[in-house]
This record gives structure tokens, C-alpha cells and sequence, in this order.
């Protein structure tokens, strides 16, 4: 017959038991990746050097070539993760929200380009002359601007009516070679570097100025923020008026793309040098914490990246020796850390 005594010891050793099979499977989840890569696709080189978009609505990515002759660009289906179709003369690439067109340049052929998103067909060409190849779209204002080079020293920009494809302004020489340019979010002003110089061209005089920080290379929106990188520092401005709010110092050179993910919080800076991927947090008040790093594997090295924030993931183009390819990766960081989704379920 059991005593009470033989009955709690029983029952001490059953909760031991629970509780070690339960630190067991912590810390089994705790070691496991924070990402998933869903797929690497391959890409052809002339497709690897440009900008880098996503379609959030046709769940559609598109990779395309930098200012280069001969470049192509490449639209891969998200659902499948295969390579619909690559189009020639693709350099630089952004998507209209709105109508689902993307935009292009041909570079040597003088002209940008307007694609039907669904259906991957050309529905417009404005011929402007120089080499455009890079392109940033104003959703707020309905406007496209491109960036062309080939200005003997002093490279243009062009804006267009999204809608219409009617040419607004342009050319706008900024002073230098075109570099990338990015739309601020709350203005409509465009940022561009030149000559290695940041500057800014306003929206209504087409005046162009330097803006006294780094290289702007993404912005988020829902916190009016734009992130810029200098140096070896990583720089969260303030959309509004243009200043450095944090300064978080990086132990790398960053890469020349940064994606971002407003519902996860995240921002994507590349390190090529080492391979990886680093993720950096934007809740609250957008600080730029480090949250994780993704090694991709030696001789893996990430050049172009863009973030789908409907579907939690990150398109990141890789370069090894030569070949290239966009690797899906599902960020599954945040899932792991409780807390980080009080709020609005955005991670604030």
C-alpha cells in the first residue's frame, strides 16, 4: 500500500521530469535558425547588379542590373519561387503600388520603360536620352522618378506622372554620377547621391542640395523614418525635418541596399565581408537595436536585398564566385522573442 510520503515523492519526480523534458525543448527551439530559406533562385549575372522590388499584391519580385549595357531584368513569382520571364534592357527597377506597373530603364537606349505587372508587357516608353537605370516611386504624389547616368559628370534626374507616364520635370542635373535614389515618404522630396555626396531634390522647385548626412537607402513610412548609411555607421533620420536622430556605429562596411519590413519591425543591412545578413529592430522608438545575424555560408555574398512584409520575408540576391541567385528567406527572428508583438500586433 502507497504512504502519502511515497505518493509526493511520486509526484516531485513526474513534475522533475515535466519540467526537464520542458527546458529540453526550449532550449532545442532556442538553438534553432531564426530564418528559413524557402529557396534559392537562380538569376542570370546580367540581372544581379540593379535594384531590387517586390509586389506585395501580385506577390511578384523583380531583380534587375545597375547602370550597365546589356542588362536584363528578371521577375520571379513568390508563390512558386521560379523565374516567370527576364526581359532585356532592364536596369533598375520599382513597382507602382496602385496600378501594379513596375518601371525600368534601358540605359543605352535612352528610355524608361512602364510594365504591365500582370502581365510582364511594355505599356509605355519615354524616350529621354542619357543612360536611366535606377527609379524610386512617390505613391503619395503619383510620381516616378528615374536616375540616369551618362551625363559627362553631371547625371540628370527625371520625374514622370505615374498615371499619365507624361514627363513632369527633367532633366535635373545633380551634379555628379548618379548613385541611388530614394523617395522620402512624407514629403515627396528625393534623395540621391552624386558624386559620393548625399543630396535632396525638392519636390516642387526641383532645386538640388546636399543634405549634410549619408547615403540614403531606405525609408519606413509608418514611423517616418529614413534610414542612411556613412561610413561604417548606420544613420535613423527624421523624415520630417531631416535630422540625425541615432547614430548606431557597425563593426563592417554596410552593402548599398537595406530592406525593410514595417509589420515585423525589422530592418536588413547587408555585410558583405562576412556573408551575412544583419537584422536590426524599428519598434518603438527606432533605435536600431541588433535583433539577429544571418550567416549565409562562406563565399555567399549578399549584394541587392528587398523585404515582403505581407508574407514575413526577404529576398536577398547572392553572389558566388560569378553566380548568382535570390534566396527566399522567411524571417521567423521575432516569432521566437516573447514580447515583441505588444501593440498592434507590428511589434510595438
Amino acid at each position: 500500500m502507497r504512504t502519502v510520503g511515497s505518493a509526493k515523492r511520486t509526484t516531485a519526480k513526474l513534475a522533475s521530469s515535466v519540467m526537464c523534458t520542458l527546458l529540453l525543448i526550449l532550449l532545442t527551439t532556442a538553438g534553432a535558425a531564426a530564418q528559413n530559406v524557402l529557396a534559392k533562385i537562380p538569376i542570370p549575372a546580367s540581372s544581379a547588379t540593379g535594384q531590387v522590388a517586390v509586389s506585395r499584391v501580385l506577390n511578384r519580385v523583380y531583380v534587375s542590373a545597375g547602370f550597365s549595357s546589356g542588362g536584363t531584368l528578371t521577375v520571379i513569382d513568390g508563390k512558386t519561387l521560379t523565374v516567370l520571364t527576364t526581359i532585356s534592357n532592364g536596369n533598375g527597377v520599382n513597382v507602382d503600388v496602385k496600378n501594379d506597373n513596375f518601371w525600368t530603364g534601358n540605359f543605352t537606349g535612352g528610355q524608361v520603360l512602364t510594365y504591365s505587372g500582370s502581365t510582364n508587357t511594355q505599356i509605355s516608353a519615354n524616350t529621354v536620352g542619357f543612360c536611366p537605370g535606377e527609379t524610386a516611386f512617390d505613391g503619395l504624389h503619383r510620381r516616378f522618378w528615374v536616375g540616369a547616368q551618362c551625363g559627362a559628370g553631371n547625371d540628370p534626374i527625371f520625374v514622370f506622372n505615374a498615371d499619365t507616364f507624361a514627363l513632369i520635370a527633367g532633366p535635373i542635373e545633380t551634379g555628379g554620377t548618379m548613385g541611388p535614389i530614394i523617395v522620402n515618404p512624407i514629403n515627396g522630396k528625393l534623395y540621391v547621391e552624386s558624386g559620393g555626396v548625399s543630396k535632396e531634390v525638392d519636390p516642387n522647385t526641383f532645386a538640388v542640395t546636399p543634405t549634410g548626412f549619408g547615403t540614403v537607402l531606405a525609408v519606413d513610412s509608418h514611423k517616418s523614418k529614413v534610414f542612411a548609411t556613412s561610413g561604417n555607421n548606420l544613420q535613423i533620420i527624421n523624415a520630417a525635418n531631416d535630422s540625425v536622430g541615432k547614430t548606431v556605429p557597425l563593426s563592417y562596411t554596410p552593402g548599398s541596399q537595406i530592406g525593410v519590413n514595417n509589420a515585423l519591425r525589422h530592418i536588413y543591412l547587408l555585410n558583405p565581408a562576412a556573408n551575412k545578413i544583419e537584422v536590426r529592430g524599428i519598434f518603438r522608438e527606432v533605435q536600431g537595436p541588433l535583433v539577429a545575424t544571418w550567416p549565409l555560408g562562406a563565399g555567399n555574398t549578399p549584394q541587392g536585398i528587398v523585404a515582403d512584409s505581407v508574407r514575413g520575408r526577404v529576398y536577398v540576391v547572392v553572389n558566388n564566385s560569378g553566380s548568382y541567385s535570390v534566396w527566399a528567406i522567411e524571417d521567423l527572428t521575432s516569432a521566437r522573442q516573447w514580447g515583441w508583438g505588444i501593440g498592434n500586433g507590428g511589434g510595438e
